[in-house]
């Protein structure tokens, strides 16, 4: 695409998500007809959105703009930043930056998808400048809960733009690789006109703690447990997967891994020269199962008690590897997202119902998050001196939060920009103005199913999980419009059908009343006895138990034949008469 010249075009900044809500991160930056997309990230769902796979950002203006778009950059490789991507891949071809290691995150998730012809994954290094269509763009590197994670200067026609991605500011990082003060400095040289800030922790004071901090934690775990020791973090942590390996090789212990992605992400992070595993620290998992337990260490997925990993298989007895028994001591070194708190205290109800004994929590010293407490984004709108501020990354209350922050760090109030899904500013002349709004909002994954599961699917399952189903049936002669077959009642979730027989006939005696009070005018309309029985039969189980189920009467017509006289050739199975 060629570049267009004028330096005085306006820049508009357009939240497509994680603004508002935690997770499903998306932002789009675009000047001169061009497009420039940072993170593509997923949601994972909450009790509020049973049976959803993942929720990810509505993406209708990226791929109704398709042709537009130069290019996405990602920050780092966790799933609320990249998870999402696959999905946009296959509806639309692009070119991926992204550091190596989150490229080799990104190529895992891709194996399991289509991306269409033409998408590239380009590495970047951890440093330095890119140039996307219109866009320069400088690297700086931050400390997160994964490794080679980046913040960008985003070179614009109205200015620098700084997002800071997920970051903290973590002195003594395990590799060795602080953050770049200096180069966050030079950005604030530069006199920026944003900058999109992580906001997460701001509600916590101080500084995080740092990464050594656990290791010392898991040291004196692993030293003083008599049996096996479990330990769950998140599959993406390379730096935590690190500490448990050196530090079990340092007290005596072997780490069997259990869980596909943990697997796959340490063999990853191997390829890269990302991770350092003492020679000899690993055996397989089956071998682990039968030797001597004072040996042992388990590596496990399950940090958020996912139905499937290792660790809640593990909590029910179904692990096919790892029975837990007295002895064992679990350790969670990883905090809760919001959302998945029922899943991860079930499973760890369970795992002490099983005899282990669980270290879990902020105050054992097992965890430290991946995000600046509000120091450190003080810290970094002091070195980056922004004009105007975009607070990010989290719920509404962090975002009110790091307004107030930044405003008393001397932002004036209206440069503090509280953005939300498909919201716009449009920059010109170095002053912001709200523009109309583009589509956004959440895409349900269920199955197969992309945006498929809306909100009136989500409330009918709410409903049902609450209230349960009624099914009234009746089956009608297709001609005569009378009663061939019934009433019947069948229900999921309302009553126990062998136990509560009287309600049962009661709601059959209330059907037939009703068909009756009809057929008095001549033939029944089958469309007006699905209300009528819809309406009856609510209300009589409401008078009799308080209960409003759903109620979806099922008429059926018997006797009807084909259109055209046409035989049905399974009529005589006793299939075809049924429509």
């Amino acid at each position: 695409m060629t570049a267009q010249t004028n330096c005085e075009s306006p820049l508009r900044i357009v939240s497509l998500g994680g603004i508002g809500q935690m997770g499903k991160n998306m932002t789009v930056l675009e000047q001169r007809g061009e497009i420039l997309i940072v993170d593509c990230g997923l949601m994972f769902p909450d009790d509020e959105t049973p049976g959803v796979d993942v929720i990810i950002p509505d993406m209708t203006y990226v791929l109704q703009n398709a042709e537009r778009v130069a290019g996405i950059v990602l920050t780092h490789g966790h799933e609320d930043h990249i998870g999402a991507l696959p999905y946009l891949l296959e509806r639309m071809p692009a070119v991926v930056w992204g550091t190596p290691l989150t490229l080799g995150f990104l190529e895992n998730r891709l194996s399991e998808f289509s991306p269409l012809e033409g998408t590239e994954l380009v590495p970047i290094p951890d440093g330095g400048r890119i140039r996307v269509g219109t866009f320069d763009i400088d690297i700086v590197h931050v400390n997160h809960s994964v490794r080679d994670g980046v913040g960008l200067g985003i070179h614009t026609d109205q200015g620098l733009v700084v997002h800071t991605g997920d970051f903290k500011f973590d002195q003594t990082p395990l590799d060795g690789r602080g953050p770049d003060f200096h180069g966050l400095a030079e950005f604030g040289n530069q006199e920026p006109i944003a900058l999109i800030v992580d906001c997460t922790s701001v509600e916590r004071p101080g500084f995080a703690g740092s990464e050594r901090k656990v290791g010392e934690a898991l040291h004196r775990i692993l030293s003083e447990a008599t049996g096996r020791v479990i330990v769950t973090s998140f599959a993406s942590h390379i730096a935590r997967i690190e500490q448990v390996f050196q530090q079990s090789a340092a007290t005596g212990r072997r780490v069997g891994v259990s869980g596909r992605s943990m697997a796959r992400n340490i063999e990853t992070a191997r390829a890269l020269g990302l991770i350092d595993i003492p020679p000899g620290s690993e055996m397989p998992i089956d071998v682990a199962s039968h030797s001597d337990p004072s040996q042992v260490t388990i590596l496990a997925t399950g940090s958020q008690g996912e139905p499937f990993s290792a660790l809640t298989r593990m909590s029910v007895g179904d692990h096919k590897w790892v029975p837990i028994s007295d002895g064992d001591t679990v350790v969670i070194s990883a905090s809760m997202i919001p959302g998945n708190e029922s899943g991860i205290l079930r499973t760890v109800d369970n795992l002490f119902r099983r005899g282990a004994d669980v270290i879990y929590g902020p105050e054992q010293g097992v965890h430290v998050s991946g995000h600046g407490n509000r120091e450190e984004i003080r810290l970094m709108l002091s070195l980056t001196k922004p004009k105007y501020v975009i607070p990010t990354h989290g719920d509404y209350r962090h975002l009110v939060l790091g307004k107030r922050l930044a405003v008393e760090m001397g932002v004036p109030p209206e440069n503090v920009l509280l953005m939300g899904p498909g919201l716009v500013y449009e920059f010109a002349d170095r002053e912001a103005t709200l523009a109309s709004p583009v589509p956004a909002g959440n895409l349900n994954v269920d199955g197969l199913g992309v945006g498929d599961v809306g909100e009136v699917v989500i409330g009918d399952r709410q409903f049902l999980a609450e209230s349960g189903i009624v099914l009234p049936v009746l089956a009608l002669d297709a001609q005569t419009k009378e009663i061939v077959g019934g009433p019947d009642i069948y229900s999921r979730g309302f009553v126990y059908m062998t136990e509560s027989a009287d309600i049962i006939e009661d709601l059959k005696v209330e059907m037939l009343s009703t068909y009756d009070a009809l057929a008095e005018d001549g033939p029944v309309d089958p469309e007006e006895l699905y209300d009528k029985l819809r309406s009856a039969i609510g209300r009589r189980i409401n008078q009799i138990t308080g209960r409003r189920p759903m109620i979806v009467p099922v008429i059926l017509p018997v006797g009807e034949m084909p259109p055209d006289g046409d035989e049905d050739e399974t009529a005589e199975d006793g299939v075809g008469e049924l429509a």
